[in-house]
Protein backbone atom coordinates (compact mmCIF):
# COMPACT_ATOMS: atom_id res chain seq x y z
CA UNK A 1 0.00 0.00 0.00
CA UNK A 2 1.23 3.07 -1.30
CA UNK A 3 1.91 6.28 1.93
CA UNK A 4 0.95 9.63 1.76
CA UNK A 5 3.20 12.12 0.70
CA UNK A 6 3.90 14.65 2.81
CA UNK A 7 6.12 18.03 2.64
CA UNK A 8 6.68 20.10 5.27
CA UNK A 9 7.50 24.25 4.67
CA UNK A 10 9.55 26.36 7.13
CA UNK A 11 12.39 27.68 7.77
CA UNK A 12 12.54 26.40 11.57
CA UNK A 13 15.15 23.22 11.17
CA UNK A 14 13.54 21.94 15.05
CA UNK A 15 9.75 23.04 13.97
CA UNK A 16 10.48 20.51 11.01
CA UNK A 17 12.14 17.81 12.63
CA UNK A 18 9.08 17.75 15.10
CA UNK A 19 6.81 17.84 12.59
CA UNK A 20 8.31 14.75 10.88
CA UNK A 21 9.15 12.72 13.93
CA UNK A 22 4.70 13.57 14.53
CA UNK A 23 4.37 12.58 10.70
CA UNK A 24 6.76 9.06 11.21
CA UNK A 25 4.06 7.93 13.73
CA UNK A 26 1.56 7.37 11.42
CA UNK A 27 2.23 4.10 9.17
CA UNK A 28 0.54 5.75 6.13
CA UNK A 29 2.62 8.88 6.29
CA UNK A 30 5.81 9.64 4.63
CA UNK A 31 8.06 13.31 4.54
CA UNK A 32 9.09 13.03 1.01
CA UNK A 33 10.52 16.68 1.07
CA UNK A 34 11.61 19.98 2.89
CA UNK A 35 11.39 23.08 2.62
CA UNK A 36 13.33 26.36 4.57
CA UNK A 37 11.51 29.07 2.46
CA UNK A 38 8.68 30.10 0.30
CA UNK A 39 9.99 29.81 -3.00
CA UNK A 40 11.64 26.15 -2.43
CA UNK A 41 8.21 25.38 -1.53
CA UNK A 42 6.40 25.99 -4.34
CA UNK A 43 9.29 24.37 -6.49
CA UNK A 44 9.49 21.21 -4.46
CA UNK A 45 5.55 21.25 -4.67
CA UNK A 46 5.53 20.98 -8.32
CA UNK A 47 8.13 18.32 -8.52
CA UNK A 48 7.02 16.36 -5.77
CA UNK A 49 3.35 16.68 -6.23
CA UNK A 50 2.51 16.02 -2.63
CA UNK A 51 -0.46 14.57 -1.43
CA UNK A 52 -0.46 17.22 1.49
CA UNK A 53 1.62 20.34 2.14
CA UNK A 54 2.35 21.32 5.92
CA UNK A 55 3.10 24.85 5.60
CA UNK A 56 4.49 27.74 7.61
CA UNK A 57 3.20 31.65 7.07
CA UNK A 58 6.20 33.05 8.26
CA UNK A 59 9.42 32.54 5.87
CA UNK A 60 11.97 33.76 4.19
CA UNK A 61 11.49 35.01 -0.21
CA UNK A 62 7.42 34.53 -0.20
CA UNK A 63 5.53 34.11 3.01
CA UNK A 64 3.07 31.32 3.64
CA UNK A 65 0.03 33.02 2.30
CA UNK A 66 1.56 33.93 -0.69
CA UNK A 67 2.88 30.18 -1.45
CA UNK A 68 -0.91 29.11 -0.86
CA UNK A 69 -2.07 31.65 -3.13
CA UNK A 70 0.24 30.45 -6.26
CA UNK A 71 -0.07 26.78 -5.20
CA UNK A 72 -3.79 26.53 -5.40
CA UNK A 73 -4.56 29.02 -8.18
CA UNK A 74 -2.82 26.80 -10.50
CA UNK A 75 -3.75 23.25 -8.25
CA UNK A 76 -7.25 23.88 -6.78
CA UNK A 77 -7.55 20.52 -5.12
CA UNK A 78 -4.01 20.94 -3.77
CA UNK A 79 -3.95 19.57 0.24
CA UNK A 80 -2.44 22.20 2.06
CA UNK A 81 -2.05 22.94 6.39
CA UNK A 82 -1.69 25.67 7.53
CA UNK A 83 1.01 25.46 10.61
CA UNK A 84 1.72 29.20 12.48
CA UNK A 85 2.19 30.81 15.21
CA UNK A 86 -0.30 33.36 13.54
CA UNK A 87 -3.39 33.73 15.35
CA UNK A 88 -5.02 36.76 13.54
CA UNK A 89 -8.60 36.62 12.33
CA UNK A 90 -7.12 38.44 8.88
CA UNK A 91 -4.06 35.92 8.06
CA UNK A 92 -6.85 32.96 8.79
CA UNK A 93 -9.46 34.74 6.75
CA UNK A 94 -6.72 34.82 3.91
CA UNK A 95 -5.68 31.25 4.42
CA UNK A 96 -9.42 30.01 4.20
CA UNK A 97 -10.36 32.78 1.17
CA UNK A 98 -6.95 31.01 -0.95
CA UNK A 99 -8.42 27.56 -0.47
CA UNK A 100 -6.84 26.50 2.43
CA UNK A 101 -8.15 23.24 4.11
CA UNK A 102 -6.33 23.15 7.61
CA UNK A 103 -4.59 25.59 9.81
CA UNK A 104 -3.22 24.69 13.30
CA UNK A 105 -1.70 27.06 15.88
CA UNK A 106 1.88 26.02 16.57
CA UNK A 107 1.30 26.11 20.40
CA UNK A 108 -1.35 23.44 20.32
CA UNK A 109 -0.80 19.89 20.94
CA UNK A 110 0.58 18.20 18.71
CA UNK A 111 -2.59 15.87 18.37
CA UNK A 112 -4.32 18.94 16.36
CA UNK A 113 -2.09 18.17 13.67
CA UNK A 114 -2.34 14.73 13.68
CA UNK A 115 -6.25 15.56 13.40
CA UNK A 116 -5.77 18.03 10.50
CA UNK A 117 -3.49 16.36 8.51
CA UNK A 118 -6.01 12.91 9.17
CA UNK A 119 -8.74 14.75 8.06
CA UNK A 120 -7.69 17.03 5.29
CA UNK A 121 -6.51 13.72 3.57
CA UNK A 122 -9.94 12.00 3.85
CA UNK A 123 -11.44 14.84 1.63
CA UNK A 124 -12.39 16.94 4.91
CA UNK A 125 -11.47 20.50 6.44
CA UNK A 126 -9.50 20.81 9.99
CA UNK A 127 -9.35 24.07 11.91
CA UNK A 128 -8.46 23.69 15.04
CA UNK A 129 -10.99 24.63 18.41
CA UNK A 130 -8.40 27.49 18.76
CA UNK A 131 -8.74 28.96 15.14
CA UNK A 132 -12.35 28.42 14.96
CA UNK A 133 -13.23 30.88 18.15
CA UNK A 134 -10.57 33.29 16.18
CA UNK A 135 -13.11 32.43 13.28
CA UNK A 136 -15.90 33.04 15.16
CA UNK A 137 -14.59 36.15 16.37
CA UNK A 138 -13.87 37.86 13.13
CA UNK A 139 -17.14 37.03 11.79
CA UNK A 140 -19.57 38.83 14.76
CA UNK A 141 -17.12 41.70 14.44
CA UNK A 142 -17.52 41.55 10.49
CA UNK A 143 -21.58 41.82 11.42
CA UNK A 144 -21.20 43.98 13.92
CA UNK A 145 -19.60 47.09 11.58
CA UNK A 146 -21.89 45.93 8.56
CA UNK A 147 -25.39 46.67 10.58
CA UNK A 148 -26.89 49.31 8.95
CA UNK A 149 -27.23 52.45 10.74
CA UNK A 150 -30.81 52.34 10.70
CA UNK A 151 -30.58 49.78 13.32
CA UNK A 152 -29.01 52.20 15.64
CA UNK A 153 -31.99 54.99 15.08
CA UNK A 154 -33.35 56.24 18.21
CA UNK A 155 -36.45 58.01 18.24
CA UNK A 156 -38.41 60.10 20.90
CA UNK A 157 -41.37 58.99 22.55
CA UNK A 158 -43.30 61.63 20.56
CA UNK A 159 -41.97 60.69 17.42
CA UNK A 160 -43.02 57.14 18.15
CA UNK A 161 -46.62 58.66 19.13
CA UNK A 162 -46.31 60.30 15.72
CA UNK A 163 -45.38 57.33 13.33
CA UNK A 164 -48.34 55.26 14.71
CA UNK A 165 -51.08 57.85 13.89
CA UNK A 166 -49.36 57.71 10.77
CA UNK A 167 -49.98 54.75 9.90
CA UNK A 168 -53.40 55.33 11.21
CA UNK A 169 -54.31 58.06 8.77
CA UNK A 170 -54.37 60.90 10.40
CA UNK A 171 -53.88 63.73 9.14
CA UNK A 172 -51.26 66.43 10.44
CA UNK A 173 -54.81 68.29 11.69
CA UNK A 174 -55.87 65.50 13.35
CA UNK A 175 -52.53 64.29 14.88
CA UNK A 176 -52.32 67.88 16.50
CA UNK A 177 -55.69 67.63 17.86
CA UNK A 178 -54.91 64.00 19.53
CA UNK A 179 -52.00 65.12 20.91
CA UNK A 180 -52.53 68.68 22.02
CA UNK A 181 -50.06 70.65 19.39
CA UNK A 182 -50.16 72.63 16.91
CA UNK A 183 -49.97 71.17 13.53
CA UNK A 184 -46.52 73.32 12.40
CA UNK A 185 -45.10 71.07 15.67
CA UNK A 186 -46.52 68.15 13.86
CA UNK A 187 -44.82 68.95 10.48
CA UNK A 188 -41.71 69.41 12.46
CA UNK A 189 -41.96 66.02 13.89
CA UNK A 190 -42.81 64.28 10.63
CA UNK A 191 -39.44 66.08 8.86
CA UNK A 192 -37.40 64.99 11.57
CA UNK A 193 -38.93 61.45 11.19
CA UNK A 194 -38.46 61.35 7.49
CA UNK A 195 -34.43 62.22 8.08
CA UNK A 196 -33.99 59.69 11.00
CA UNK A 197 -35.23 57.11 8.83
CA UNK A 198 -34.08 58.27 5.15
CA UNK A 199 -37.24 57.99 3.68
CA UNK A 200 -39.04 60.00 1.53
CA UNK A 201 -42.91 59.75 2.25
CA UNK A 202 -45.08 58.51 4.43
CA UNK A 203 -45.43 55.12 2.90
CA UNK A 204 -41.81 54.74 3.14
CA UNK A 205 -41.81 56.01 7.23
CA UNK A 206 -44.34 53.12 7.97
CA UNK A 207 -42.65 50.70 5.90
CA UNK A 208 -39.11 51.20 7.82
CA UNK A 209 -40.59 51.88 10.94
CA UNK A 210 -42.02 48.32 10.78
CA UNK A 211 -38.95 46.65 9.67
CA UNK A 212 -36.89 48.31 12.53
CA UNK A 213 -39.76 47.46 15.29
CA UNK A 214 -40.64 50.75 16.00
CA UNK A 215 -44.34 50.45 15.31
Amino acid sequence: MSKYKILIADDHAMVRDGVKNLVSKNAELQVVGEAENGKQAIELFDTLQPDLMILDISMPDMNGMEVSKEILAKNPGANIVVLSMYEDGDYISRCIEYGVKGYVIKNESGSELDYAINSVLQGKNYFSRHVQDVIFRKYTESVSKKKPKDDLVKLTQREIEIVKLIADGLTSQQMADKLFISPRTVETHRANLMKKLSVKNAVELIKKAQQLELI
